[in-house]
């Protein structure tokens, strides 16, 4: 009889729970429990869907992830090999199939820069940037025949392609990468004095390689110019490479039409279905973990949860096998509740705890009665695209796209029109703005502006990443800062702009997530460490009988995507569980780095 405990219902966990429930080598006594802080299933995807006074007929926003990569045969085809790959298995193995559209992007993308409006195929000179760039800068343009336009995605992409060449997002690279992140190193047609021949590129800081190649203003450029400040931090400069890499590719991505959450309540519904043929199996919500302890006499670990349905309510649960299915800073507030000899407080462990870096991120949404961006009164409105599935005659006020950039703290913007499920229709609105969906230093100024009046409780103690987003008044100076800025980016009169129906913030950065996403910290060989940490006991303590396992996106090839999640959780179920691929098709797809 075998005890398998999963600490969080986001991707990883519940992941683990179908697979292990629907691998047929689970026995008559055996259970699996899955235990979530919160009082629903998905981590850090959240579908929000707005209530009747604000949308209705299902009008809904993504506060968390909102798309994934996809073969080009997708989802007509069981033959996935392009993409992420576990994700497509996963919703085809859930039927949602039905339910997969295009994520549509705007193919010429507005960007408001040191108070410069420019579109994206406008951006053919430097001169056309509001940027003092060096003759350094210059060089680097012209010597590496930087593809036109000159967008930062495009600047990064040749960074890569002159520092990991040959390499591209393909799936058959992921072995290749994995090579890299351990052994890449610069030659000698990239080498300067600050990073001479033979340096191992995982050894350098991002930010410190884009400075010594595009120098500040080039530098500055590509951090405005991208949306996502934590793409050009001092994170790993070979993570860096693979990661933009990606992000300025034509990779194909899509979304479930009613969000990404279909995915993970169908994934809850069933494990609580094959949960019935195992008594005392399910998912419990409401249960916060917080503290494990090594049982002396077997390899059984206790875990200790609080019921927040029952106010102190303090218990504990034996595992014999445990999937802490969380990221970082959830594992350190753990940390301190577990005896000080525990594998989470051990210096060997902690090394590879700390090779991931936290990256807060907040999304703010706003729901107008006016699609005002579409309006003459719109000096530079964003260039949108007709909607999947939308009749040719639909109006204007129902195209959607994205990302629109700025270098203020809004950073980018993105446009859902009335996303009912099944639409967006003809009938009008309300319309869906992402108004800002930004990272990093940017995430703070929002959070101050989100909090009205003194603080209720200590800061440190809030959790609504795990409630769900907050509705703003829209008479805040959150609603007038936000007014402010979007009229600015797009040329508006703020006189001229209506007043929103309603504004949701949501904060990534606070506990126990920590984060929006995560990157590798420099001066970590990636592989080794996404390694060691998934079996921290085997792997680093050498305690091959003690099954706990360390789960979820923070520790994966794919950090920012779902994806990275069902990998990590994959490669355990099979390298330490005996599980069987979940499809032949996957059997040779790369899971993680070894």
């Amino acid at each position: 009889m075998t005890q398998y405990v999963i600490a969080g219902a986001g991707a990883a966990g519940l992941y683990t729970a179908c697979r292990l429930l629907q691998s047929g080598t689970l026995r008559t006594g055996d259970t699996v429990k899955v235990y979530e802080w919160a009082e629903r299933p998905g981590g850090r995807i959240l579908t929000y869907t707005f209530p009747d006074t604000v949308g209705g007929n299902g009008l809904y926003c993504e506060f968390g992830g909102m798309r994934f990569a996809t073969d080009p045969n997708f989802p007509n085809t069981a033959k996935i090999s392009e993409g992420h790959v576990l994700v497509q298995h996963m919703i085809i193995n859930l039927g949602l199939q039905g339910k997969v559209v295009p994520f549509q992007q705007s193919s010429n993308r507005l960007y408001y820069l040191r108070g410069v409006n420019v579109y994206e195929d406008g951006i053919t000179s430097l001169s056309s940037l509001p940027y003092n760039f060096s003759s350094e800068f210059a060089n680097f343009i012209s010597a590496n025949n930087v593809p036109k336009p000159y967008t930062a995605d495009n600047i990064l992409g040749t960074i890569g392609s002159r520092f990991a060449p040959g390499l591209g997002a393909s799936n058959a690279d992921r072995g290749r990468w994995c090579s890299y992140y351990a052994d890449g190193k610069v030659g000698p047609g990239n080498a300067t004095p600050s990073f001479p021949t033979g340096t191992r590129v995982c050894n350098m800081g991002y930010w410190n390689l884009l400075y010594d190649q595009l120098d500040d203003e080039g530098f500055d450029y590509s951090a405005d110019g991208t949306g996502y400040t934590s793409n050009v931090i001092n994170w790993n400069a070979a993570d860096a490479m693979q990661a933009n890499n990606d992000y300025a590719s034509s990779v194909s991505y899509q979304r479930l039409d009613g969000g990404y959450g279909l995915l993970f309540d169908a994934m809850a519904a069933k494990v609580t279905e094959l949960a019935s043929k195992y008594p005392g199996s399910g998912i419990f919500y409401g249960q916060q973990l917080t503290g494990l302890i090594e049982s002396t006499t077997d390899n059984t670990t206790t875990c200790m949860f609080i019921d927040h349905a029952k106010p102190h309510a303090a218990y504990s649960v034996q595992a014999d096998q445990l999937f802490l299915a969380m990221p970082r800073r959830s594992l350190e507030l753990i940390a301190p509740g577990c005896p000080p000899t525990y594998m989470l407080n051990d210096a060997k462990v902690k090394y590879f705890l700390e090779s991931s870096i936290d990256q807060p991120a907040i999304k703010v949404v706003l729901v107008f009665d006016q699609a005002w961006w579409t309006s003459v009164d719109c000096k530079y409105p964003p260039q949108l695209v007709l909607p999947a599935n939308a009749p040719p005659n639909t109006p204007k006020t129902q195209w959607v796209g994205g990302a629109t950039i700025t270098d203020l703290p809004l950073r980018m913007v993105y446009y859902f029109a009335n996303n009912i499920p099944g639409g967006p229709g003809t009938a009008g609105g309300p319309y869906v703005m992402l108004a800002s969906y930004d990272d990093m230093n940017y995430s703070s100024f929002w959070r101050e502006l989100e909090t009205a009046g003194e603080y209720k409780t200590a800061p440190s103690l809030i959790r609504q990443s795990l409630t769900g987003p907050t509705s703003v008044p829209v008479g805040s100076p959150l609603a007038g800062i936000l007014l402010k800025q979007l009229s600015e980016a797009h040329g508006m009169d703020i006189q001229k702009m209506p007043s929103p129906r309603a504004i949701y913030f949501q904060d990534w950065g606070q506990d126990p997530f920590g984060g929006g996403y995560h990157g590798w910290a420099a001066h970590y060989n990636i592989c080794q460490a996404m390694d060691c940490i998934r079996a921290p006991y085997q792997k680093v303590l050498n305690h091959p009988k003690r099954k706990t396992y360390v789960i979820g996106s923070c520790y994966s090839f794919d950090q920012a995507w779902v994806e990275g999640a069902f990998c990590t959780a994959e490669s355990v179920l099979q390298d330490f569980v005996g599980l069987q691929p979940l499809n032949p098709y996957i059997a040779q797809y790369k899971l993680i780095c070894t």
